[in-house]
């Protein structure tokens, strides 16, 4: 149970981690849209070539956050698969054992039926 536990505790974990790297992607994404609308006018209002090589630097820059942040995302998407697999195979254990469980516990109680059903035969013939 604990192992599950444990499983389940770190899925949560990398679902929460995956959770804010698609947060962090998005807000990088639309901070490159935001850039580029703004962009336009930058380049309107460009003078000479360096002011039109520092939009195309900053949109660089921007493309890249953007990338980083999808990579992460990407490997956070897998750790929670990971994740997810470890749980399936730590509830699955958990399931197996409580069967084996069951069944040593029906055992014991028909061994003990048995015993008791005995008991009670050798009392009964003997009270004959």
């Amino acid at each position: 149970m604990r192992l599950r536990d444990a499983a389940a505790a770190s899925h949560a974990t990398a679902s929460a981690a995956r959770d804010t790297s698609h947060l962090a992607l998005v807000s990088q994404r639309e901070s490159l849209d935001d850039f580029l609308d703004e962009a336009s006018e930058m380049l309107a209002a460009a003078s000479n070539v360096h002011d039109l090589c520092s939009v195309g630097d900053i949109t660089g820059e921007f493309e890249l956050e953007v990338a980083d942040a999808s990579a992460r995302h990407d490997e956070a998407v897998a750790a929670v698969a990971i994740s997810a697999d470890h749980l399936r195979d730590r509830s699955r254990q958990l399931r197996r054992a409580e069967k084996m469980v069951e069944r040593v516990d029906l055992d014991r109680a028909r061994v003990d039926a048995r015993g008791e059903q005995r008991m009670n035969d050798d009392l009964s013939t003997r009270r004959r």
